[in-house]
């Protein structure tokens, strides 16, 4: 703010707002950068989108990502532990972490099922009970050691690892991470429908968001401004192939039924997108029960029904969001 005021009391105009779009994670990407000089701007945005395409190219399971990625990671399933990258170490920690708070309903050991229900690729039909079972059973959060302390990963044998829902909001963090760095107070970063804000947004308030409206429901939902806090929606259509549902509780290897999406408000985006998806899954009975234990507390919003008529919303702690 005070560099702003002294051009304007020199006569010089304010730093310009830099805004920039790409696609990441085959997802729209924006970045906007206000109160910096746009040279320097547009430098430190360059340097953020070169670090989400590395998080977008260590979590791509079917790339070797030099080695030390994801799919590396799932080829030596069973042959001990593996040196990743210490990014990946990060998002397989951070995932790994999921599993165990929703006890094995949501996690990064979903590759397998997820391709069973195509998610990945599209298939000619749902899997019978015994694929599901068997499937289910490989992702078991026990079956992922991380070691953060010796940067090293453990893949039991025929396990899959799969960072669908959490590689956006780790990306996004990142990206915050780097504008900070390079000098960057007044950012915001968004990857599809995980957004971030921070510094005091285009007029103080935090940076506002208008949130998607589910099928079925007449009015808008509303808007949230974001002031050093993150917003992420788990919705049924975000299915990449636009097809079935995108989430699946990993205990029954089934889809979640009457889940129209979850909207999660929390401090940092990788928290907002995985408990955004975890709780899409869990519900708000399950959900809310878990969610006590967290801090901080998040604010979440879930719009029950099957987008065939009005969606009946129930809240945690929603009255909390910055809506003003």
């Amino acid at each position: 703010m005070l560099p702003c005021l002294l051009a304007l009391l020199l006569g010089a105009p304010p730093p310009a707002s830099v805004h920039q779009i790409d696609k990441a994670f085959g997802r729209p990407i924006e970045i906007e950068i206000r109160d910096q000089a746009p040279a320097a701007a547009r430098e430190a945005i360059g340097k953020a989108l070169a670090e989400v395409a590395e998080m977008e190219r260590l979590s791509d399971g079917t790339s070797p990502g030099g080695g030390r990625g994801l799919a590396a990671l799932n080829a030596a399933a069973g042959k001990g532990p593996q040196k990743p990258d210490p990014r990946l170490l990060a998002m397989l920690a951070h995932a790994l972490a999921f599993c165990y708070w929703s006890e094995g309903a949501n996690g990064p050991l979903g590759r397998d099922l997820n391709a069973l229900w195509g998610l990945r690729s599209a298939v000619a039909a749902p899997p019978n009970a015994d694929q599901t079972e068997k499937a289910a059973a490989l992702t078991a959060c026990t079956r992922l050691t991380v070691d953060s302390e010796k940067g090293t990963v453990a893949l039991e044998a025929a396990g899959g690892l799969d960072l669908w829902g959490f590689a956006e909001g780790l990306a996004v963090d990142r990206a915050v991470e780097v504008l900070r760095q390079n000098g960057a107070v007044n950012g915001f970063v968004r990857i599809g429908s995980v957004q971030r804000g921070f510094g005091r947004g285009p007029t103080g308030k935090g940076w506002p968001v208008d949130l998607p409206q589910p099928p079925g429901l007449e009015e808008p939902v509303g808007r949230v401004y974001l002031r050093d806090h993150a917003v992420a929606v788990a919705a049924l259509a975000d299915h990449p192939l636009g097809a079935s549902t995108p989430y699946l509780s990993q205990r029954t290897g089934r889809p979640t039924e009457g889940i129209v999406s979850t909207v999660v408000v929390t401090e940092l985006a990788a928290e907002a997108q995985g408990l955004a998806t975890s709780l899409f899954i869990l519900g708000p009975r399950e959900g809310q029960t878990r969610l006590g234990s967290l801090r901080p507390r998040p604010s979440v919003l879930w719009f029950m029904g099957t987008g065939a008529g009005t969606p009946l919303q129930v809240g945690y702690r929603w009255s909390d969001a910055n809506r003003r």
